[in-house]
């Protein structure tokens, strides 16, 4: 994603976001980051931080599957 802002923005829009790297998926519960294997699973609180450019940029919205 381009910035940490369009990271929040698509996440309080109620959206997923996958990490190109780790596979891993993430979403807001309860305004609490989550994040969970990309075989689904259970959700467990995230300890991602977005202190610099590399936790940002190489997430992408998850695209819902019709």
């Amino acid at each position: 994603m381009q910035s940490k802002e369009a990271v929040f923005e698509a996440l309080k829009e109620g959206k997923n976001l996958i990490s190109n790297i780790t596979g891993l998926q993430y979403t807001l519960i309860n305004n609490i980051l989550h994040a969970r294997n990309s075989e689904g699973g259970e959700w467990n609180q995230s300890e991602l931080g977005f202190h610099n450019p590399p936790s940002w940029l190489n997430l992408k919205i998850i695209e819902e599957k019709l």
